[in-house]
């Protein structure tokens, strides 16, 4: 199983918080199966160059830290990308901010977080600027953006126009206040699902942890073994280059 979303390297933004909790998140993974991580820390045009090269050099670290805990995760580099007004651009134009490896890198995607406060028709402009440099837009946790539930004829719009949408496999867990998430994250699943993709989002083994329990739970038991498939390994392996 392929992790899309993970806040895995530490002191780098607010996810793992030093090497213990990092591994303890390896481990989390490791345990449910994962096989491999896109490595997303959050970043903005701001400061992309210098969190690019920091990235990488933890990356390192960190593969050597897994060899000597007996760990075997596999890492790929990418970010979240908090994209604001013609952000997006600046981003695209700088190597090594798109997810995969840089040797597959000619179709490699973008994760794309927007401002949680914008209005979500800004989607589709993101989307526009990105398709004209022919890159794959995936947009990050959809569920959590104010209106979801109600607008799923909209993201339905967007995969058809090309996007791909990253959920979080906690958004799965059904609960008394939040049963009408998974449903429609299950409708867009049944819509294009080989658009979909999905994500820890772990940010510390406790309260975030890692692992795509929830997720596999659920898309297992709507659309079978070959569902959960698709979504968790086919699709991220495509797009990433790995086949």
């Amino acid at each position: 199983m392929i992790d899309f979303h993970i806040h895995l390297l530490p002191g780098i933004d607010d996810g793992s918080r030093d090497w213990s909790e990092t591994l303890l998140l390896a481990r989390q993974s490791c345990d449910d199966d994962v096989t491999h991580v896109v490595v997303t820390p959050h970043c903005m045009r701001e400061n992309l160059p210098l969190k690019l090269q920091e990235r990488d050099a933890k990356m390192d670290e960190l593969r050597n830290r897994l060899s000597d805990a007996g760990l075997s995760l596999e890492l790929i580099p990418g970010l979240e990308y908090y994209a604001d007004g013609h952000s997006s651009s600046i981003a695209i134009e700088q190597p090594g901010s798109r997810c995969g490896l840089p040797s597959n890198s000619e179709h490699n995607p973008m994760l794309i977080e927007l401002p949680f406060g914008v209005d979500l028709s800004f989607a589709s402009n993101v989307l526009f600027n990105t398709q004209l440099a022919g890159v794959p837009v995936v947009l990050a946790h959809p569920e959590r953006y104010a209106g979801f539930v109600k607008r799923i004829n909209f993201f339905k719009e967007l995969l058809d126009k090309g996007m791909y949408l990253q959920f979080n496999s906690r958004s799965f867990k059904s609960g008394l206040f939040n049963w009408a998430i998974p449903r429609v994250m299950l409708k867009l699943i049944d819509y294009c699902g080989n658009q979909v993709l999905v994500g820890s989002d772990a940010h510390d083994s406790q309260f975030r942890p890692a692992g795509l329990r929830h997720a596999r739970e659920k898309i297992t038991s709507a659309f079978g073994v070959r569902g959960w498939e698709e979504i968790s390994q086919s699709t991220p392996r495509r797009l990433l280059g790995l086949q």
